[in-house]
């Protein structure tokens, strides 16, 4: 599974799909390693060649039917899944990301394209392409040259469909069409990209094999996956979200769907990573003006950068009348955020999503976005009687 965003949602979704039937899956991606019998938590979305093959020895061990694999694009660049063959591999969508690393958007998508034309030593039994996505409906009229495609998406020309989609706080409902037939779906997962991904792990389902129309269960009863708009509750009045957004697009696809279930005011706690892609900086901040109430720009992980230095890159997206407020620390923010809030409204706190640290120059301190609102609101209720 390769994209810019929602490959961790559609590989833990696909591993849900692909036990319903009692068969154990392994997975490997940005949150944990499933090994089989044992979980452990994640240290790079895509880990290095000879760890890969120690993993799938445990699983194979395990009695795994298979794995599900989330393939970032720099393992695609230096080859740490070279020479696998994929029995199926999808791609969700393609934005701005990692361009620190690859120098521009067409070599990112050249990196992401390794995984689909052959040069990562085969290509995949199936290609699953988002046809909604332009470089997605590139990718599938080129792959349908090599091998077998199945496109999904919201178009017409899908060959997996979702059609009278319905959006609320609790998460989504959709029809499903699929080779003539269709199946009406309830996921928890809230917005359209969430049915772009339910699409996606569905389609990936289907080249296994599965039939997608027959998983309605199996969607309905999906956990979710930490971090990814993950709810957090502690008795207060409004709803809280912790997301993994990190990029203009992430957020600007989370805040819509924010917008447009909440009858308040949608509040955003976001930053940028320090020693990462600056020329995103802008861009995001730019994305939450436009789209939250109201915000306030924080630390992400500023690593070896100063936070000034990551502050003066974000106001270059902001207008002449600022709407975000800056705060450096981010347990600041968040309560900031938390005190504006009232019945109605909705808040998110973005960026680091399953993280359980934050990242300075020389050290690495605990730090859960999830715990961390946990205890803010707690405070706010003050002592249980």
């Amino acid at each position: 599974m390769t994209g810019t965003n929602g490959k961790t949602t559609v590989t833990t979704l696909l591993r849900h799909l692909l036990q319903a039937d009692g068969s154990q899956w392994g997975l490997v991606g940005t949150v944990r390693y499933h090994l089989g019998r044992r979980s452990i938590p994640s240290y790079k979305t895509t880990p290095e060649s000879a760890d890969l093959a120690a993993f799938f020895r445990q699983m194979v061990d395990a009695e795994c039917a298979g794995a599900c694999l989330e393939v970032s694009s720099h393992a695609l660049h230096q080859d740490r899944v070279h020479g696998f063959h994929f029995a199926a591999a999808g791609f969700t969508n393609l934005t701005r990301d990692h361009v620190d690393y690859h120098g521009d958007l067409a070599t990112y998508l050249d990196a992401k394209t390794v995984l689909f034309d052959g040069r990562n030593g085969s290509v995949p039994g199936v290609s699953v392409f988002n046809v909604d996505d332009p470089a997605g409906l590139v990718l599938a009229e080129a792959a349908r040259r090599r091998g077998s495609v199945l496109a999904f998406g919201l178009s017409a020309g899908a060959d997996l469909r979702a059609t009278d989609i319905r959006y609320t706080l609790a998460g989504t409902e959709f029809t499903v069409g699929w080779q003539g037939r269709s199946a009406r779906f309830s996921s928890p997962l809230p917005g359209d990209y969430n049915v772009s991904n339910v699409l996606c792990a569905l389609a990936l389902a289907a080249a296994l094999g599965r039939d997608p129309l027959s998983l309605v269960a199996a969607v309905a009863s999906f956990p979710g996956v930490a971090g990814r708009m993950e709810r957090v509750e502690a008795g207060q009045a409004f709803p809280v979200f912790v997301d993994y957004a990190h990029t203009d697009d992430a957020l600007r696809n989370a805040l819509r769907m924010l917008r447009a279930i909440t009858p308040g005011r949608v509040l955003c706690v976001f930053g940028c990573g320090g020693n990462r892609d600056r020329g995103k900086r802008p861009a995001m901040t730019q994305a939450v003006a436009e789209l939250a109430h109201l915000a306030w720009a924080t630390s992400d992980n500023p690593r070896k950068e100063s936070i000034e230095a990551i502050f003066a890159d974000m106001r270059n997206g902001l207008g002449p009348l600022p709407t975000v407020e800056f705060v450096a620390d981010r347990r600041e923010a968040i309560g900031r955020a938390l005190a504006a809030a009232q019945p109605g409204d909705c808040v998110v706190v973005t960026g680091k999503g399953h993280e359980s640290t934050q990242e300075f120059a020389d050290t690495v301190v605990p730090f859960d976005d999830r715990q961390v609102v946990r205890e803010l609101l707690q405070l706010r209720r003050g002592p249980a009687a």
